[in-house]
């Protein structure tokens, strides 16, 4: 049977004589299609050659994908040590935990889709990574610090913060939020409903900030640094007071966000027992802002809100008085009226958020008035 051609595969070939090479002695065949002369030992079908390319690819793609797992895992090293030391540069600006892990968080996403060198790949990356311009913004300024840690210079990209409109709960799905659940997350959430403390405040509380007695809670860790002091109806004092004492912190530290993944899961069984998608729209903060709301409902005084919630700016307490009158603009309060004969006791009336309306010492007294 005549051989296959190695070259072009044709079956039409002819002897062209033999090799003699020590004591072999080798065929050797002429193509007539493509003129290609082989031997006898080169005398396997084209499917053998194939075979043989195909063994040899695969080779190659085993190779190629060890090298890019090797960059891949060189590219991770190098990402993981960049930023150890950006926290670590952070940390010496005298940054606070919180924005250290968000930087961070926000610079490690990235490098997942960009290389942290490259700035004009990093503008791309914001702009078609992150869904809306206030995560875009927190990607640029995290960059920007980024950037200022290496000793380079970009063009930091200009996006305005968007206000979106806080989610208030009704009374009653508040307290169905707050109520639901272990002892543990119930004192947890009435803890922040009492006294609008931030996540981070409540998480941090300790058994010597309770003071039984009084019926006062010392918040220490807010934002500007400032401590207050909260006033607490006797309940919460008892519910926390149930609570196991396991080492200085009333409430144990957990894993990271694991507290608002369960709170979340809890408000989502709410939402399919009631029927009420409402529920999956209300987290801690929600509680701070209901605390604003109904503090300013009491007292029509933004310092005293303001001192409540620990507030840097009197504008960031304005926010809560533009939403509260957005709220009851078009509702009928009920108000309470109260008669101050001497100046005494109008400094009481005013202290507990009550507004002059007319009259005078000497006419009867002055006359108070308040939102119930």
């Amino acid at each position: 049977m005549a051989p296959v051609c190695p070259e072009c595969g044709s079956k039409k070939t002819w002897f062209a004589g033999k090799r003699y090479v020590q004591d072999q002695t080798i065929q050797r065949y002429l193509c007539k299609i493509c003129n290609y002369r082989f031997s006898e030992s080169s005398k396997n079908t084209i499917q053998q050659i194939e075979g043989r390319q195909i063994c040899v690819f695969d080779k190659k793609m085993k190779n190629l994908t060890s090298v890019e797992t090797k960059q891949k895992h060189s590219q991770e090293s190098y990402v993981k040590s960049e930023l150890i030391n950006f926290m670590l540069y952070m940390k010496k600006l005298g940054r606070r935990e919180t924005t250290i892990k968000t930087y961070s968080r926000y610079v490690e996403t990235l490098s997942k889709h960009a290389n942290l060198r490259d700035p004009e790949a990093i503008k791309l990356a914001i702009a078609t990574k992150f869904k809306n311009s206030n995560t875009k913004r927190c990607a640029a300024y995290s960059y920007d610090l980024y950037i200022k840690f290496k000793g380079g210079i970009w063009e930091k990209p200009d996006y305005k913060r968007v206000h979106t409109q806080v989610f208030i709960p009704t009374d009653e799905e508040l307290k169905t939020a707050m109520n639901y659940g272990r002892k543990t997350m119930v004192a947890f959430c009435t803890l922040i409903y009492e006294t609008g403390a931030r996540l981070n405040e409540a998480e941090r509380l300790e058994w010597t900030d309770i003071d039984k007695e009084r019926k006062i809670i010392t918040i220490n860790a807010s934002k500007n640094g400032k401590p207050r002091l909260i006033p607490v109806p006797k309940k919460l004092i008892e519910l926390l007071h149930n609570l196991q004492k396991n080492g200085k912190l009333v409430f144990p530290k957990r894993g990271e966000s694991t507290r608002q993944s369960n709170f979340y899961c809890k408000m989502k069984r709410l939402s399919d027992i009631h029927n009420n998608p409402r529920f999956r729209k209300i987290h801690f903060h929600t509680f701070r802002h209901c605390k604003a709301l109904r503090e300013y409902h009491k007292t029509q005084n933004m310092q005293q809100v303001k001192r409540i919630l620990g507030h840097k700016s009197i504008l960031t307490t304005q926010n809560y008085v533009e939403l509260y009158e957005d709220l009851y603009a078009n509702q009928e309060r009920e108000t309470i009226t109260e008669i101050a004969l001497n100046i005494q006791e109008a400094k009481k009336l005013k202290d507990r958020g009550f507004k002059y309306e007319c009259g005078h010492f000497n006419d009867g007294g002055m006359l108070f008035w308040r939102y119930k």
